[in-house]
């Protein structure tokens, strides 16, 4: 297994994907209304939304099957969230009273409303998620691969049961909501890092990426534009496809079912998130060297936690400068590519500016 400095290389390529794939959604949300044949451009982001999974399995791979005492387990995971959290979030309401002042739109106090959840819940779902890993651990390390699975197999059983739960309407005494989280990714995370596939590495590329691509299109409803490129719809494919797809984006808000959370633990997100990991991984075992020791690789996966909390304000900035502007379908997608590009360098470069500034570089986000 590769490794720089203690650190799993393609974990941390991983890593630059979850934070440009969590950029990519958050700009993809400012045209929620383009669309093409009938499909919002907007959906394209459902090949993007593995990247809180992707954060979490990352962090099921690094911190499952260790040995720690709750004190220093704490102490350094809380301190590397909380303060970094709290400068950006100094940073996040001081920019919004300069916006305020400079356009004296009440409408800027909107932001406000969406600090608390929409900005941060990642923050507020991490925070949760730490308590539990200690109790996982231990789990894990009496239990090992065998006992992951165990856990990973329950978590699939449920993701589906819930949903077909709420797609028919029915009710259930059932509680399996333990396994139905963030940390069913946490396992996985686990699993996937330290299982070793009796499998030709090329082959789980392969699988995994045709897994991948047929999971994004049912959850983005791109298949409908293909079948009707190659003259496959008809009635009944529709309607087939359109029960997988309405499946796959149940949103289950009854409180006897399901807790609310933004967290996406359908089954076709399990399969993305765990498909576009096996072939990070598999790439790196299959020795990439464009990949291997790569610096500009390490720097954004150190960085990417203080890319999560500062992206939004680049993204406040465009969507004031483009509100009341209007364009073509095919602008809208060329903006979606450079947009997410220029947020994700515009992020990056923040947060190591900030890493070089005496005293509050420690919390700048970058570890």
């Amino acid at each position: 297994m590769s490794v720089i400095n203690e650190r799993i290389e393609y974990l941390d390529a991983l890593k630059v994907i979850a934070i440009l794939s969590i950029i990519c959604i958050h700009i993809a949300i400012i045209w929620p209304n383009t669309k093409i044949n009938g499909c919002n451009i907007s959906n394209f982001s459902e090949f993007c939304r593995i990247g809180v999974p992707i954060f979490l399995m990352v962090s099921g791979g690094l911190l499952l099957n260790k040995n720690y005492d709750l004190h220093s387990f704490f102490k350094k995971r809380y301190s590397r969230i909380i303060l970094p959290f709290i400068l950006w979030a100094i940073i996040y309401i001081i920019f919004i009273l300069i916006l305020y002042l400079l356009t004296g739109n009440n409408i800027i106090f909107n932001y406000f409303n969406n600090f608390p959840l929409e900005w941060s819940w990642y923050f507020w779902m991490i925070f949760g998620v730490y308590l539990a890993i200690p109790i996982l651990n231990e789990f894990i390390i009496n239990k090992g691969i065998k006992g992951a699975e165990y856990f990973i197999i329950i978590f699939i059983i449920s993701s589906i049961f819930y949903e077909i739960c709420r797609f028919f309407n029915f009710s259930t005494f059932i509680d399996l909501r333990f396994f139905l989280g963030p940390i069913g990714y946490i396992v996985i995370g686990y699993y996937l890092t330290n299982k070793n596939f009796n499998t030709n590495v090329k082959k789980i590329i392969i699988i995994s990426l045709i897994l991948f691509i047929m999971a994004s299109l049912i959850k983005s409803g791109w298949y409908l534009i293909i079948l009707d490129y190659f003259h496959l719809s008809n009635d009944t494919t529709i309607k087939i496809f359109k029960i997988i797809h309405d499946y796959s984006h149940l949103v289950i808000s009854d409180p006897n079912i399901h807790l609310l959370s933004f967290i996406d633990v359908d089954i076709f997100e399990i399969i993305q998130s765990s498909s576009v990991f096996l072939i990070i991984k598999s790439l790196y075992l299959f020795n990439i060297k464009s990949l291997n020791k790569n610096k500009i690789i390490l720097s954004i996966s150190k960085s990417s936690y203080g890319m999560y909390l500062v992206q939004g304000v680049f993204i406040i900035i465009i969507n004031r400068l483009l509100y009341n502007l209007s364009f073509t379908n095919m602008q809208v997608v060329i903006l979606l590519f450079i947009l997410s590009i220029v947020t994700f360098l515009l992020s990056w470069i923040s947060v190591l500016i900030i890493n070089k500034i005496p005293f509050i570089n420690k919390i700048s986000g970058y570890h």
